[in-house]
């Protein structure tokens, strides 16, 4: 069984990785097992059969650059260099047990996070619901949020439906999971409802707790999809004030009418003094 601690520069190192598979790829695409963002590695970068590795392409092994093709033994250690991430290879130690799948695929979600920024963190939305449009981030790794309309809820929704503690969500290096806390109208994801048992949440999963429906994004999960971020609503748009057209005849000014009729009265009342006179 080999090991793999993958670190990047100016962060901490992510928990181990122990795999038993006979051959075991390093690259950003579905194929590996060990998986890197793809803005530093190939859909393939790097072959691990048995004690031996082979490079896919070309990178830092030991410190120096080596060519696609190059491969030697593992021994007691080899530190591979894939852009700012490092990955170091050993025996696993005595006793280890195999990383499962679940947790492979949530290290690189977190590696993607620390790539793309705060902005990828995993959020939940209320989409349907008491307090429809209110939305709250998921914090760093090993973290929980109770949702209920209790005071011991650290998300309170008042709603009837709601029990006062109704369900957990916790992040940790196995993903984010969901778990209901014994309510009494229960809790679903995509429609089917869950019990006391952890159930890990994914990318447009639906949470619907009552007839609360909230949505659950992660944009580090649709990154390594290859897919493009959730769309923003676009803001709405302002028409501008619509300027009056070159053709549009001007209102004509009644002072000329005005003066013409104080002139002529005038005149007439000047003839009947004359005549009068």
């Amino acid at each position: 069984m080999l090991r793999f601690e993958i670190s990047e520069h100016h962060h901490g190192a992510l928990p181990a990785i122990d795999l038993a598979d006979d051959a075991v790829v390093i690259g950003s695409g579905e194929v590996a097992r060990v998986r890197l963002p793809a803005e530093v590695a190939r859909a393939a970068h790097v072959r691990i059969d048995g004690q031996t590795w082979t490079l896919l392409a070309e990178s830092k092994v030991g410190g120096l650059m080596r060519a696609a093709g190059d491969s030697g033994r593992v021994g007691r250690g080899v530190i591979i260099e894939l852009g700012t991430y490092r990955v170091r290879i050993s025996a696993a130690p005595a006793g280890a047990v195999a990383t499962p799948r679940q947790r492979t695929e949530s290290l690189a979600r977190e590696l993607v996070r620390s790539l793309l920024g705060e902005g990828a963190a995993p959020s939940l939305e209320i989409e349907c619901g008491t307090g429809a449009g209110a939305r709250r981030v998921l914090p760093l790794p090993e973290a929980t949020l109770v949702i209920g309309r209790g005071d011991e809820a650290t998300w309170v929704i008042v709603d009837k439906d709601l029990s006062r503690v109704h369900a957990e969500l916790r992040r940790g290096w196995d993903g984010v999971t969901v778990i209901d806390l014994g309510s009494k109208n229960g809790t679903r994801v995509d429609g089917v409802k869950i019990a006391g048992t952890p159930v890990e949440l994914h990318d447009g999963a639906a949470l619907a707790l009552g007839d609360i429906v909230m949505r659950f994004r992660d944009p580090a999960e649709r990154h390594l999809r290859g897919e493009p971020p959730a769309a923003k609503p676009a803001p709405p748009r302002r028409v501008p004030a619509r300027p009056a057209s070159s053709t549009t005849r001007p209102v004509p000014s009644p002072w000329p009418a005005v003066v013409f009729a104080v002139i002529a009265g005038i005149a007439v009342a000047a003839l009947i003094w004359i005549l009068a006179t």
